[in-house]
């Protein structure tokens, strides 16, 4: 698609590739390092050291929004969580490595798991036995009460499994989904952290546009933007006050 683009007469480019896997995408780092049109990468992050590293970016700042997450289901009182993502495109990759992050650091999360919100949603693997678990049931092996999902009908499906189990959300079991394109939409609305999509679009094309008005290898410094998600409360997440058995 790119090559048709530069045939066509593009004269700068948007880019979000889908690298569902770390060497898919490392192999496109040679190429787009030689683009010779200007070019921003949206909802990339250029690994630090390659050859992209200082390509235009504009990306949702997703460590943030898993602390958002994560503050949330704490300050409910909630010490023991999962999160589930895929684990085949950039921001899957992002938001997992931030879970891991976020709660190992924070002081008042007891224990918590990370596993695929579906089989199917991985690439990287070899995945353990427990990153491949049902969710249901590996919410009563860690002794969860609260899950993070990402996409928002992962989210929602879970929602149904839980109550085919007699798991009760956000009675239960609190769920905060990532996405919140249709979070909302469920018989539970869902509690959900929305990246700024709309906002990195713009801020990229604004961008390109300020590199493709510059003389040719002006424009100033190179950019990575990242933009902060927010947090919408709604009826999947409550205060503590229960044990799953």
């Amino acid at each position: 698609l790119v090559e048709r683009a530069l045939a066509d007469g593009a004269t700068g480019l948007l880019l979000a590739p889908r690298w569902r896997t770390r060497a898919d995408e490392e192999g496109d780092y040679g190429w787009l390092a030689a683009l010779d049109v200007p070019a921003v990468l949206m909802e990339r992050r250029p690994r630090p050291g390659s050859a992209l590293h200082a390509m235009d970016s504009v990306c949702s700042d997703h460590a943030y929004g898993v602390h958002l997450a994560v503050q949330h289901l704490v300050g409910l009182g909630h010490r023991r969580i999962v999160f589930a993502t895929r684990d085949d495109s950039p921001t899957a990759r992002t938001l997992r490595s931030a879970c891991a992050r976020i709660a190992d650091a924070h002081p008042l999360v007891e224990e918590w798991a990370w596993a695929l919100c579906a089989p199917e949603a991985g690439q990287d693997g070899p995945y353990t036995a427990q990153e491949t678990a049902e969710l249901a049931a590996l919410l009563r092996k860690v002794g969860a009460t609260a899950a993070v999902l990402h996409g928002d009908v992962d989210a929602l499906m879970l929602v149904q499994r839980l109550a085919d189990n007699g798991v009760r959300v956000p009675g239960d079991c609190s769920v905060v989904a990532y996405d919140d394109v249709v979070a909302g939409l469920g018989t539970t609305p869902l509690t959900a952290v929305a990246p700024p999509k709309a906002e990195v679009g713009r801020a990229a094309a604004e961008l390109l546009l300020q590199r493709l008005g510059a003389p040719r290898g002006g424009g100033g410094p190179v950019r990575r933007t990242e933009l902060l998600p927010t947090l919408s409360v709604r009826g999947s997440t409550r205060a503590w006050a229960g044990v799953i058995e």
